[in-house]
């Protein structure tokens, strides 16, 4: 007895025309093996070379993020401004949705750290019977480098003016002017990976398209007996679009294995050689997305393949249609 309910013949009937269309793109693969190893390693180098793209952006981000740790804003407290006074002001720039931490360091505490560093001032200060020299500052540290420009402006603020010192609070004018610039430079490093990217994209379409387009004219005289047999269109289209896939697929399987070779090569070798903190962190988020990350570039890269094959053979199919009647 069967036990599973039997398919109908349409879906019968479109699971074996997709089958034989796979079979076909297959074959069309392998008729021109030269042809279809070249291709494959041209498309494999450009995807490769966007993995490397990607990794770039990845490491400019983490280092970007760690600069912005830390590169704080300091706000000095005017003399004779009261505790309360001060832990208000603390309670208020917490509320700030940009700030992620407030740090209070009492002129005392100040004091004690310089004194770690400099005894010999502290010495100086004591025999003089001098008082302490120093202000209460408050530090603060943003979510994010790009948002340090307005928290400064919001510091400036007249309810504040009672409170931070403005004049010391212009020099944080400095730091904003160099976090303008590497906001800058980050900007412009994205920018240049984008259009690099979309750059290679339409390179791998050309030479898919170019690739498929020999094909198609190569069985010209196959695909007019086919329709003379009645084959259905779909069918015959069918398998010049599964070979662009299949085109693309098997390459990214292949700079997939080399960026893995890449990034394996970095973990057993350059960390434990490398002692620059910043290109360290730049490495661990390129392993972080490489490794731990793995299966989620890999679907991307996965769709973006299909969707390339897919979109280069349709191209290739479509400008044959216009100079022949076929399909």
């Amino acid at each position: 007895m069967n036990y599973f309910p039997r398919c109908s013949p349409e879906f019968e009937k479109k699971r074996i025309g997709f089958k034989r269309s796979l079979r076909n793109g297959w074959l069309n693969l392998l008729r021109n093996k030269f042809l279809s190893i070249a291709t494959m390693l041209v498309i494999a180098l450009i995807f490769f070379v966007f993995n490397v793209i990607l990794a770039f952006s990845f490491a400019t981000d983490s280092v970007i993020d760690k600069i912005g740790e830390k590169i704080d804003i300091s706000a000095e407290i005017l003399p004779d401004v009261e505790d309360y006074t001060i832990q208000t002001l603390l309670e208020t720039v917490r509320k700030h949705p940009n700030i992620r931490d407030v740090i209070y360091v009492s002129k005392e505490e100040a004091l004690k750290r310089f004194g770690t560093k400099y005894p010999n001032v502290i010495a100086f200060l004591s025999h003089n019977e001098l008082e302490n020299p120093l202000p209460n500052v408050v530090r603060i540290v943003s979510d994010d480098l790009s948002n340090n420009n307005a928290i400064i402006t919001y510091l400036e603020q007249p309810q504040f003016s009672r409170i931070i010192n403005q004049e010391k609070l212009l020099k944080n004018q400095e730091q904003k002017t160099r976090n303008e610039k590497i906001l800058d430079i980050t900007h412009f490093i994205k920018q240049i990976g984008i259009w690099l990217n979309v750059i290679f994209a339409l390179v791998a379409i050309l030479i898919l398209f170019n690739s498929i387009n020999i094909n198609i004219h190569a069985h010209q005289k196959e695909i007019h007996i086919m329709q003379l047999v009645g084959a259905n269109h779909r069918f015959i289209r069918g398998g010049f679009l599964f070979e662009g896939v299949i085109y693309a697929v098997l390459a990214l399987l292949i700079s997939l294995f080399f960026s893995q070779f890449v990034v394996q090569y970095l973990t057993t070798n350059l960390l434990t050689v490398i002692q620059n903190e910043s290109v360290l962190v730049g490495l661990n988020a390129v392993l972080f997305h490489f490794q731990d990350r793995l299966w989620i570039t890999l679907i991307w890269q996965f769709l973006a393949a299909i969707f390339l094959g897919l979109l280069s053979s349709y191209l290739a199919i479509q400008l044959y249609l216009k100079k022949r009647t076929l399909f």
